[in-house]
């Protein structure tokens, strides 16, 4: 009899190895006391992407187009495969009234299930594929000084400090304005009827519509809008027309990873992958080549995270500029933040109208003793477009300011001189300007040479640049 209830017990044991039951994040149970449903994120025991890039990189492509709808061809194949029997699962409890909807990453072949209930939650504990459910994280977007100067529209308005600080009309002068050049913004949503951004926004020229062109991962929203307005501002900075914008003449497209005054990591990786291969607005048909040249960013968290590091791998790839506000936490050495201190993304400070550092501008080094920011662009007192009305402009400051300013010069460079990311970014860096020092050193690096870890290889000039 003992024989057999040991027999049993391993048994037992040997059925728990091969089927373990995955990680749940006690944030998820906690949040499901407060609330029926939930949003969590699934990864998978088998979702180890290594051979899937080795396929790709094997493949040697130069175009692209190709290199854009291959990466997304063979990636999302992966993650198919690999999800394929929990989003079966998935969508037979939606048939029998489940309300929750799914939200693939194929960068990551992570898999987004929103609006889930506890008893979907442990379906997914138990299956066999599953690794582990994670919670939704929110990053609050970084705290901007605001003089809420906001004005009416004139035909009067001359061009903006910060766009003349980087001397853009002299390149504008030269026939260099962004044509051709698609710039994403990765922000709160954008208010495309505003004046000086309904004629450079991809969705309003002819024969466009918001697919392809606009996506919030959160909802669904056909429409683009902007509740906050800090993506808005953004937008105004790197395409607005009027004397607001950098690159008058680009077009731009919009992901909300921010609903709110905060971003989801969900709706951030949702947004990643949509800027390496857009889709329509509720997620599907995706049309790789309308992907963005440039992407904007400006939000961030704690330094040394490398969760958004996959996507900058894909965007990289595409010949997509990753650019990144490097965080306000002041002028403190290392106090540079994430995704912006990491290798593939262009980093950004701040400096005033007077070329000195703000002072609620982040610095290096990154992670390694990497110099961080890469350069700096104006970020105090800047004025753009405002959410509020369709003939608005509102001050704000921060590190979020100076990154428009920076992914629209490097539209400016990528018109005058094609599309490689590197080379655009050589030429910024390389033509960079020395700021108004005040004698700090981070790191055995002066603040009066450059590069160093408070404005990188300087502010930036984008007509020498360009």
């Amino acid at each position: 009899m003992k024989y057999q209830i040991a027999l049993a017990v391993f048994g037992l044991a040997c059925l728990a190895l091969a089927n373990p039951i995955a990680r749940v994040e006690e944030q998820i149970y906690k949040n499901l006391e407060e609330s029926e449903l939930t949003n969590v994120m699934v990864t998978f025991r088998r979702a180890d992407t290594n051979s899937a890039w080795d396929r790709f990189y094997s493949l040697r492509l130069t175009s692209r187009i190709a290199i854009l709808e291959t990466q997304h061809a063979i990636l999302k194949d992966h993650a198919d495969v690999v999800q394929a029997d929990v989003i079966a699962l998935l969508e037979k409890t939606q048939r029998s009234g489940k309300r929750h909807y799914l939200d693939q990453l194929w960068i990551t072949t992570e898999l987004v299930v929103r609006d889930v209930d506890r008893e979907t939650v442990e379906l997914l504990r138990n299956h066999p594929d599953v690794e582990a459910l994670i919670a939704e994280q929110f990053i609050p977007l970084e705290e901007t000084e605001e003089t809420f100067e906001t004005r009416d529209y004139n035909n009067t308005i001359q061009n903006e400090w910060g766009v003349v600080n980087v001397n853009a009309p002299a390149a504008w002068a030269r026939g260099l304005t962004g044509t051709g050049i698609t710039i994403g913004n990765v922000d709160t949503g954008v208010r495309v009827t505003h004046v000086q951004l309904a004629p450079t926004y991809r969705g309003n020229n002819p024969g466009e519509t918001h697919d392809y062109n606009w996506r919030a991962p959160t909802g669904n929203a056909a429409v683009p809008s902007d509740t906050n307005g800090h993506g808005t501002h953004c937008a105004g900075t790197h395409s607005g027309t009027g004397g607001i914008g950098v690159a008058p003449n680009s077009r731009f497209i919009a992901c909300r990873g921010c609903a709110t005054a905060a971003c989801s990591t969900f709706d951030l990786n949702g947004c990643g992958n949509f800027m390496a291969c857009p889709t329509n607005t509720a997620g599907g048909a995706a049309q790789c080549a309308r992907a963005p040249q440039v992407v904007n960013n400006s939000w961030g968290g704690g330094g040394g995270q490398t969760w958004f590091n996959p996507i900058l791998t894909a965007w990289r790839n595409a010949g997509i500029s990753g650019v990144f506000a490097i965080g306000n936490s002041g002028t403190g050495c290392s106090t540079a933040g994430s995704p912006g201190d990491q290798p593939l993304a262009f980093g950004v400070g701040s400096i005033t109208s007077t070329n000195t550092l703000s002072t609620f501008s982040s610095v290096g080094p990154g992670p390694g003793g990497v110099v961080k920011p890469n350069v700096a662009a104006p970020g105090t007192s800047v004025a753009s477009a405002t959410h509020l009305a369709d003939t608005g402009l509102r001050t704000l400051s921060g590190t979020s300011m100076a990154s428009p300013h920076v992914a629209g010069a490097v539209a400016l460079v990528m018109h005058a001189r094609g599309g490689s990311v590197v080379g655009a970014h050589e030429r910024l860096t390389t033509t960079g300007l020395i700021h108004a020092s005040a004698g700090r050193t981070c790191v055995g690096r002066p603040e009066g040479a450059l590069p160093n870890n408070h404005v990188g290889y300087g502010r930036i000039n984008v007509n020498t640049a360009a």
